[in-house]
């Protein structure tokens, strides 16, 4: 697994996040991950995943690959909502 720091820019509310790092296999894997796991959430994060800017960060360490990683959940590490 990889880690990747995800950045948007579109959504300037208060209550949006600016940044999170995430875990996944791949970048499109990784672009396609909302910080709270719902696309239906505007007011937090872009409308799709074609606006969320992705930086590959390196290769995540084994524990954390165990203790957070699942398809099934989001797999985000940490969030920026430095706008609240």
């Amino acid at each position: 697994m990889k880690l990747y720091l995800l950045e948007q820019d579109e959504n300037g509310s208060r209550a949006a996040v600016t940044s999170c790092v995430v875990v996944a296999k791949n970048k499109e894997d990784a672009r396609n991950i909302h910080p709270f796991g719902d696309w239906d959430r505007v007011e937090v994060w872009p409308y799709g995943p074609d606006e969320v800017k992705v930086t590959y960060l390196g290769s995540a360490r084994k524990d954390i690959e165990k203790a957070g990683f699942s398809l099934e959940v989001n797999n985000v590490i940490c969030i920026d909502q430095s706008n609240i």
